[in-house]
């Protein structure tokens, strides 16, 4: 019961992350103008990382080529959620679950594979300056993680 329990809220916390963070405002607070944040991710991603023309594009190649290749996954993901959830609410026995959840963890292994492998695209892609600037490649080493958990991998 208690894994049934346990794979639940998994289940109800990757929908939740899956859903983004949508709306804004502003929030400074103060009648000061702040400098406007980045407009999407790929902006985010190139100032992090100090890129110039030339980086820019195969960044952006890279990624808009790696989001193609995440579309089947994420799509099989989904799917494989929805099963675990109708075992669940069929209260189905935990070895009967198994089978879906071990699905839906082989797909979650080759998302991150692909996230963490095009991350390493993009970092070879950096001169060593770029390398040393090492808040800019942690950040976005991290934005990495469920970058392409969306459609549009570029939005926030």
């Amino acid at each position: 019961m208690l894994r049934k329990l346990l794979v639940l809220g998994f289940v109800l916390a990757s929908l939740g992350l899956a859903q983004g963070k949508k709306g804004g405002g502003d929030s400074s607070g103060g009648g000061t103008p702040m400098a406007a944040p980045p407009a999407n991710k790929y902006e985010t991603i190139c100032n992090a990382l100090n890129l110039n023309k030339d980086q820019k594009k195969a960044v952006k190649t890279m990624l808009d080529d790696a989001a193609k290749e995440a579309t089947p996954l994420r799509d099989q993901m989904s799917k494989s959620r929805i099963a675990i959830a109708e075992d669940i609410q069929a209260k189905k026995s935990d070895d009967e679950t198994a089978g879906a959840v071990n699905a839906y963890a082989a797909l979650a292994a080759q998302m991150a594979s692909l996230e963490v492998n095009t991350f390493a695209k993009i970092h070879g892609t950096l001169d060593e300056a770029q390398k040393a600037n090492k808040s800019g490649v942690s950040m976005v080493f991290a934005m990495m993680k469920n970058l392409f958990a969306t459609k549009n991998w570029n939005e926030d």
